[in-house]
């Protein structure tokens, strides 16, 4: 397809939607998109009303999804103030909630968990060792997401200082057969065309089992050009997967559904640009080609003991990473002797871990909501890298080969409730007991010399309470909150082996929940987080080259205010908008190395990753579509400030802005469905990966996702 082709689709699908604006609406007005008045939702592991929750919760659903034609975190975790993707790679994507990140770059030479938690259902994803990557699920099937802001430490344990990003997924229906089929068309701007095919399956098995199975094949045509190796649109990534779901109910009281899926990535070179941010191109003399795969099972078996459900969750879950790229251009601004022709890097990793969770929960209703439970997860790591040079001019041809073994565990008791005092008043106290273990092993050579390491262990203990106060009004409500968070300690790959504390955090939090007017509904929220032994990216010189790891830099604080408003103004129109306002500073001196020079950075520098500034702005019209269809109209623009990408604030990344519209018609069984994302073709930067000593000549560009159409049409059985 040419892109003179390619430009006249976007225009015809642009046009296609204006006229439909003056169309009448539907007699019958459709469900309101905004029905997070009666939206139920599991984040506190009890069901609750995601308004009336003491904290705040986003809620993305499955439909709306698909109706967007959503692929992955970039598209999806723009709508959610305070939050921000720093993309990488695929599967290897920063996410930023509340100012806290340790790392912008994707790069990093520590075994560093994620401040950020992901979780499928309830099963944690991010390894406590930081290895294996996190997987970026697809987006296809989903009943919805539910993002957490603010730390998660009483109720999901370790990694979500900033907060979580939960993935639930539709569940089998014994009661009827469904299915559906999509087909779809991907064209991106200067680059290629490519097809995607999704499909689902739910069968009753009988009146007491039901049956749901998914598949999918997707791919996300290439746009960079690799002018080393004279590959165009050289960045193609393909996913394959899928996953079934058993959900039996054999008694009245018990329902038990298990879960088996696996997600398949792979890349064909890499999805950084070098040199003009503006140009999608690089030059390296090889591709960086990779593979990963993400296997999951869990086992979900809920009782109904009359006043209170006892859930049992049994969770496994697998991730392989292979990878081969290039650091010629790397290591000639390392300051070396002499340059090198070419420096090649292999690499691989894999993670494993079960997790086991028993909980009691309350039912809804009556003055006393509470869950109480116990938690153990173990995980296991290994990894190994190589970066060679054929030439041997160092007198080696391995220049690094390390190979690293990690093993971690988790145990915990938690607990959570709130009491209603009467009078709209209602107070809550919750706690997490938890107790940590780590082991790590390193073997292998840095420029001929060994850097071997016995067998380091560590570990931790500790208690991350949480308590709040809420006040309800009519159909408004005012909370306030505390919350504590932690994350894993750890060790650095780099010789030698030096190993980093766990950093924890305290999130003090008032919010109201307003409903002045019929259809309007206002939240705002203010916090401060209170960061301590936070972990930081550093650079230490040991030996020849510097190498990146993990250290803890002291103090850090974030401050922000979250405001997100929804007007349905008639059954046919509503319009949303959100803003985040965060300033996340470190608040003592900080000592790294720039290169190979000492450097202090002074209390006071903006912490990685994350603007000063966020916005969206949303609108959706329903109107009756040609040949009695539902059409649905949506436009999204979301603003991004600027962002520092690293604590020292070598490499900016200046503000961008998205343009996303929608377009699609439903009638009977059928749906076409048109998107087209980043419409202006803006080069936003995402993120970069740059050297220690903030070289100019080596900054490599993560840019949002060029101007994209998407068309697909479904059939539902």
């Amino acid at each position: 397809m040419t892109a003179n082709f390619r430009l006249s689709a976007m225009a015809l699908a642009l046009s296609a939607a204006w006229p439909a604006l003056a169309q009448q609406a539907p007699a019958t007005a459709p469900a309101s998109e905004d029905e997070s008045q009666r939206v139920v939702i599991t984040a506190n592991k009890r069901a609750e009303k995601q308004r009336e929750v003491a904290g705040t919760v986003s809620v993305i659903s499955g439909s709306d999804l698909e109706r967007r034609g959503a692929r992955d975190q970039e598209d999806f975790l723009k709508l959610t103030p305070g939050v921000q993707l720093n993309r990488g790679d695929p599967n290897n994507n920063g996410i930023t909630i509340r100012g806290l990140s340790s790392q912008a770059a994707p790069e990093s030479g520590g075994g560093q968990q994620n401040p950020s938690g992901r979780y499928l259902e309830d099963v944690p994803l991010a390894s406590p060792i930081g290895k294996g990557l996190v997987a970026d699920i697809l987006p296809f099937d989903l009943d919805r997401i539910e993002v957490l802001r603010g730390p998660q430490g009483a109720l999901f344990g370790s990694g979500s200082l900033g907060g979580a990003v939960r993935y639930l997924l539709a569940k089998p229906d014994p009661k009827s057969f469904g299915a559906a089929a999509q087909v779809g068309f991907t064209s991106v701007s200067q680059g290629k065309t490519a097809g995607s095919l999704y499909g689902m399956v739910n069968a009753p098995l009988s009146d007491v089992a039901a049956l749901r199975v998914v598949a999918f094949d997707r791919t996300s045509p290439g746009y960079i050009d690799n002018k080393g190796t004279k590959t165009k649109d050289a960045n193609e990534v393909r996913q394959t997967g899928g996953r079934v779901l058993v959900t039996v109910k054999p008694l009245r009281e018990l329902t038990a559904t298990f879960v088996a899926s696996t997600q398949k990535t792979k890349q064909d070179d890499f999805s950084y640009v070098f040199g003009d941010p503006k140009k999608l191109e690089h030059d390296n003399p090889t591709l960086g080609r990779g593979t990963s795969q993400f296997d999951f099972s869990s086992l979900t078996v809920d009782y109904d003991l009359g006043g209170a459900m006892l859930t049992s969750i049994t969770g496994y879950w697998k991730t392989k990473t292979n990878g081969v790229g290039d650091d010629t251009r790397l290591f000639g601004t390392l300051g070396l002797p002499m340059a090198l022709p070419l420096v090649s890097r292999v690499s691989a990793g894999s993670s494993d871990a079960q997790s086991q969770e028993l909980r009691l929960a309350s039912k809804p209703g009556g003055n006393f909501s509470w869950v109480a439970g116990l938690f153990y997860q173990t995980n296991k790591g290994s990894g190994s890298g190589k970066q060679s040079d054929p030439s041997g001019a160092f007198g080696v041809v391995d220049l690094v080969d390390l190979k690293t073994k990690q093993d971690a565990s988790e145990s915990a008791l938690f607990f959570d409730g709130e009491y209603s005092l009467g009078g709209g008043w209602s107070a809550g106290l919750g706690a997490r007991a938890y107790k940590t273990k780590t082991s790590f092993q390193q073997t292998g050579t840095v420029f001929g010399g060994p850097s071997n390491s016995p067998v380091l262990a560590g570990g931790d203990d500790g208690t991350t309470p949480k308590l709040s106060v809420k006040y309800r009004f009519g159909d408004n409500m005012w909370y306030a909150l505390a919350s504590r968070g932690y994350r894993y300690g750890g060790v650095n790959e780099g010789p030698p082996p030096t190993p980093f504390k766990s950093d924890s955090l305290w999130n003090y939090e008032t919010g109201v929940r307003l409903a002045p007017a019929p259809g309007v509904q206002l939240d705002l929220s203010a916090f401060l987080l209170d960061w301590t032994d936070a972990q930081f990216t550093y650079f230490a010189l040991n030996g020849a080259v510097p190498f990146s790891g993990i250290g803890n830099v002291g103090k850090a604080r974030s401050t922000g205010l979250e405001a997100a408003l929804r007007w349905r103004m008639n059954p046919a129109f509503d319009v949303a908008a959100s803003l985040a306002s965060i300033d996340a500073k470190t608040t003592q001196d900080v000592k790294t190395l720039a290169g190979r020079a000492p450097v202090t950075i002074a209390s006071g520098a903006r912490l990685p990753g994350t603007a000063k500034l966020q916005t969206a702005l949303q609108g959706n019209y329903r109107f009756s579509g040609p040949l009695g269809s539902a059409g649905r109209f949506n436009v999204t623009h979301t603003h991004v400030g600027d962002r520092v990408i690293d604590l020292t604030a070598f490499y900016k990344a200046p503000a961008y802005e998205a343009l996303d519209l929608g377009l699609s018609f439903s009638k009977g069984n059928w749906t076409l469905a048109a998107s087209l994302t980043n419409a202006t073709d803006e080069r936003g930067i995402m993120n970069i990966q740059g050297t220690p000593d903030g070289n100019k000549n080596f900054q490599q560009y993560y840019l949002q996702r060029p101007r994209t159409l998407d068309l697909s049409v479904r059939y539902d059985f």
